[in-house]
């Protein structure tokens, strides 16, 4: 019997230690819950301090690259006039400007003013070469002409004087002539219409 207080006494001191299959169950409750936990994180941590490094190389190239590329596609091929030291009283007074309006094209030669009526809302492409085949027939030396345009001119028929300014267009008998290639262009009179 005193054995069996003895034992008594001990257990009631101590408590006993759960069962194997219990402290298990528990641990791998645990243990699968914090799996799962982790599973969120990944395997690492992500190291943004490199990551912001290599983005910023990047934006510098693509920076770079576009400006580049941006520069080359925006080009244009402009005859920009020369300063020269020469009065200009003993320079040609000769000047071509052509004005393109929604309903008509004015030709303006030296002070003499032709005007051509649109056909069907379109410009008479054919008169206005006709016509620009005489004054480069008067002019042959002259390749500068002022095309000055309105601003409700669809960008088609700009297109279009510009091709028949630049060089007459092939008839039957004759290939295409050059005509006035240096072209430059500004606003046109807007009281002019």
């Amino acid at each position: 019997m005193q054995w069996a207080l003895k034992e008594f006494a001990v257990t009631s001191l101590f408590q006993a230690e759960p069962e194997y299959e219990e402290v298990e169950q528990r641990r791998s409750r645990r243990t699968r819950r914090l799996k799962r936990k982790l599973k969120g994180y990944g395997d690492g941590e992500l190291n943004i301090v490199s990551m912001i490094d290599v983005f910023a190389v990047m934006v510098f190239f693509l920076l770079v690259g576009s400006s580049i590329s941006a520069s080359k596609l925006h080009t244009l091929n402009l005859t920009i006039p020369v300063a020269s030291n020469t009065p200009s009283s003993t320079q040609a007074d000769f000047q071509l400007a052509i004005s393109l309006y929604a309903n008509k094209v004015l030709v303006s030669k030296s002070g003499e003013r032709t005007s051509i009526n649109h056909i069907d809302a379109k410009v008479d492409i054919d008169s206005l070469s006709n016509l620009l085949r005489s004054i480069k027939a008067e002019h042959p030396n002259e390749e500068r002409v002022s095309l000055l345009v309105a601003d409700n001119v669809p960008y088609e028929q700009i297109i279009r004087v510009m091709d028949s300014v630049r060089e007459s267009p092939p008839t039957e008998g004759s290939e295409a002539v050059p005509l006035f290639p240096a072209i430059s262009m500004g606003d046109a009179e807007v009281g002019a219409k």
